[in-house]
Parts: structure tokens; C-alpha cells; sequence
């Protein structure tokens, strides 16, 4: 995800899944969508998990490790068969000729992205959670949950990072 979200969602779309909520308020806040994109960029993280991961411990819970692993696997489909392939196209068609181009793409891109958020939100209405004090370590103990999933032993060199956008999450909500 480059680019902010837009909520031009039909009356009553997602209506059942606060997380798009949650993800348009966090994500437009500049140091989060930073933060989001090198982890995106650089480590291959998927922002809609870390937005996930955020959403999760705003609501005072913290993931498992096999619920992070039943969250990947819903929306990895989504995410490598439609928001990788359209991101790689948008930023191809980058530039003052493909203006249009650049605008449908991202809009499908963003359109595969809320098709993922739903996926992620329909598994985690299904989840319980443990239960812990508001602190920004839960977001960070989620995200981290993410990370050595996603990433196994590299998710070390992501402690920084990963810390950095717990703070501004557990700041922003």
C-alpha cells in the first residue's frame, strides 16, 4: 500500500468490520503510513497485518501464533494473486503520460486491499483474545507475533521498526 485510503465504500459496505474503520484513521496519519511503507518496502510486510496487528491490541488482545498464522493464510491469496500484481503495474505506469492508468490501477490496488481487510476482518471476528493492560506492548507484542511468522529469524532486524509504529499506534488510538 502507497497510497492513503480512500472510504468510498457503498452505503452499508463493510459496515460489520470496524477495522476499515481503524485502518482509514490510523493509516492517514503520516509518521504510521512512513512507517508502514519500509516495512512494506523494505521487509515485505504486508500493511493491512501490521494495521491488523495495531487494530487487535486497540482492542486489548494480543495475537498467538496460530492466529497469525490462520490470518495469513486468509488473505494471502488476496494478497499475492490481486495487491501485489497491481501494486507492481501501478508503479510501473508511474509518470506524467500514464496519469490515467496510474489512477484505475491504484484504484483497483486499493480495492483488492478492502477485499483483504474484509477476509482479515471476518477470521478475526471469529478469534478470542488474552486479554492484557493497555500498553503500547501489546502492539508491539502483536506486531512482533506478525513479523516471526512472516519472517522467521529475520524479524530481529525489524525490532526497531516494528517498535517505532507500536508507539505510534498505542499514541494514535
Amino acid at each position: 500500500m502507497d497510497e492513503k485510503f480512500v472510504d468510498d465504500r457503498p452505503q452499508g459496505a463493510l459496515q460489520d468490520y470496524p477495522l476499515w474503520d481503524y485502518a482509514l484513521a490510523v493509516y492517514s496519519q503520516p509518521a504510521i503510513q512512513a512507517q508502514c511503507l519500509v516495512l512494506q518496502d523494505r521487509y515485505d510486510l504486508d500493511v493491512n497485518m501490521l494495521l491488523a496487528a495495531g487494530y487487535w491490541a486497540c482492542a486489548e488482545r494480543c495475537w498467538s501464533a496460530t492466529q497469525v498464522a490462520e490470518l495469513v493464510a486468509v488473505s494471502a491469496e488476496l494478497r499475492e494473486s490481486y495487491v501485489l500484481p497491481l501494486r507492481a503495474l501501478r508503479r510501473k505506469a508511474e509518470g506524467p503520460k500514464r496519469q490515467d492508468l496510474y489512477r484505475a490501477l491504484k484504484n483497483a490496488e486499493l480495492a483488492a486491499e478492502r477485499l483483504q481487510i474484509e477476509a482479515l476482518a471476518q477470521q478475526l471476528g471469529g478469534f478470542s483474545g488474552n486479554a492484557k493492560p493497555k500498553s503500547q506492548n501489546r502492539y508491539l507484542a502483536n506486531l512482533t507475533m506478525y513479523a516471526k511468522h512472516y519472517k522467521g529469524s529475520e524479524q530481529l532486524k525489524l525490532a526497531a521498526c516494528l517498535s517505532e509504529l507500536a508507539v505510534s499506534l498505542a499514541a494514535a488510538t
